[in-house]
């Protein structure tokens, strides 16, 4: 068995390749969402509008109106950047801090999957199968990865949520593009699930945006449910991506107990 990852939790050192894997998913994100931004109505309308401004006020040829496309595309372009460049400085402050941020309690974790292969590689990620398996199944197998290459190929973290009660965000979701559909994102979601419940939470949540099908997908596999979509700005109001709030129902919440069926149910056990 030459080619196994290892989902284990965090340890002090690999915030290193925490730091640039995330900052890989993340980026690799940013194409998609580029692209998609160009066909949404309010490209065209800024196009349009500012065509007719330099054409009807300032008197510009066609030809010359026609240049607002690519400045248009450019400011989104620098727009979508800016954006996804705050979000790394955000995930940069939160992987120097995974200790305290996820370490120091019972209720929160931050898991790593770590990728064991030969020195030489003679074949692609993608080409090759590996074993996916957790920590403690390792230690069982006794396997002998001494003389072999590792680093981290994915990420996943919970924590509790400030803003709803007894329940977890999880967050941090991220696997190497040469690593997927390898089933490692479905076991370090499962672990991340599995540690909400033997902690108590009522629900987990986690947020996507209309560009990561995939992970949404698989989300939905796993028993997570559409809770709610918004609207999240890139350039103020004008410009936004749809994100979706997924959540994984735990316990039933307040809401789904009923005071007249349980009373009703208490008053025909007395019959």
């Amino acid at each position: 068995m030459s080619h196994i990852v290892i989902v284990r939790a965090f340890k002090p050192g690999d915030e290193t390749g925490c730091r640039k894997l995330i900052r890989d998913c993340v980026m690799s994100s940013l194409s998609a969402t580029f692209c998609g931004m160009l066909f949404k109505e309010i490209t065209f309308q800024l196009i349009i509008l500012l065509s007719a401004i330099m054409f009807i006020f300032f008197g510009m040829p066609l030809t010359v109106c026609l240049l607002v496309v690519p400045v248009v595309i450019a400011l989104i372009y620098i727009g979508t950047y800016v954006t996804f460049a705050a979000k790394l400085t955000e995930i940069n402050g939160e992987v120097a801090n995974i200790p305290r941020l996820y370490m120091s309690n019972a209720f929160s974790c931050f898991w790593v999957a770590e990728a064991f292969e030969p020195y030489l590689m003679t074949q692609q990620p993608k080409e090759v199968h590996y074993t996916v398996m957790r920590e403690e199944q390792f230690y069982q197998a006794k396997l002998d990865v001494s003389l072999q290459a590792k680093k981290i190929v994915g990420t996943v973290s919970l924590g509790k949520s400030y803003r709803l009660d007894r329940s977890a965000w999880i967050k941090r979701l991220c696997v190497h593009e040469r690593y997927r559909r390898k089933g490692i994102a479905s076991c370090l979601l499962n672990d991340a699930v599995q540690f909400a419940i033997d902690a108590g939470y009522s629900c987990a949540n986690i947020v996507a945006s209309e560009y990561t099908e995939e992970g949404r997908e698989l989300c939905f596999k796993k028993g997570f449910e559409l809770k709610q979509m918004y609207h999240k700005s890139i350039l103020g109001s004008y410009i936004t991506i749809l994100m979706y709030e997924l959540t994984y129902q735990i316990k039933p919440t307040e809401d789904d107990y009923s005071p007249t069926l349980d009373f009703e149910k208490a008053f025909l056990t007395q019959f």
